[in-house]
């Protein structure tokens, strides 16, 4: 038997439906690897208005679920989207995410929610965006 082995995850062995015939990727790192390339990929086609919009939603969706790391990681990308050039309005959203990012690490999701909402809604009708849930 001089036949070498082959893994049924190299790509020889992949088709278009691979994701459905292993039960969408099994462990639960390769689904994460597959969420995140989704959300890069979904994030490619947005408009700068339409990220700072969906990195609300991201936020609040990590307070609701009291998820810490996703409601920082997405409060952080908002605070990376300011641009200081623009010292005044930048320095007041600066102030409203430093606070939205003490309330999540005292784990004051409520709190983080409605400021995160109020600029999320705010910010949708500014700029004309279909609001999300």
């Amino acid at each position: 038997m001089n036949q070498a082995y082959t893994s049924p995850n190299s790509p020889q062995n992949f088709t278009p439906n691979a994701a459905v015939e292993s039960g969408f990727g099994g462990s639960p790192h390769r689904q994460k690897l597959a969420r995140d390339a989704y959300r890069r990929e979904e994030f490619m086609h947005l408009s700068p208005e339409q990220i700072v919009h969906k990195l609300m939603s991201l936020g609040i969706q990590g307070c609701r679920k009291k998820d810490r790391t996703q409601a920082v990681r997405a409060v952080n990308a908002l605070i990376l989207a300011l641009d200081f050039k623009y010292a005044d309005v930048s320095m007041g959203f600066f102030r409203l995410y430093d606070y939205c990012k003490m309330c999540i690490y005292k784990s004051d999701f409520q709190k983080a929610i409605k400021i995160l909402d109020e600029l999320r809604t705010t910010w949708a009708e500014a700029f004309h965006l279909k609001e999300a849930a």
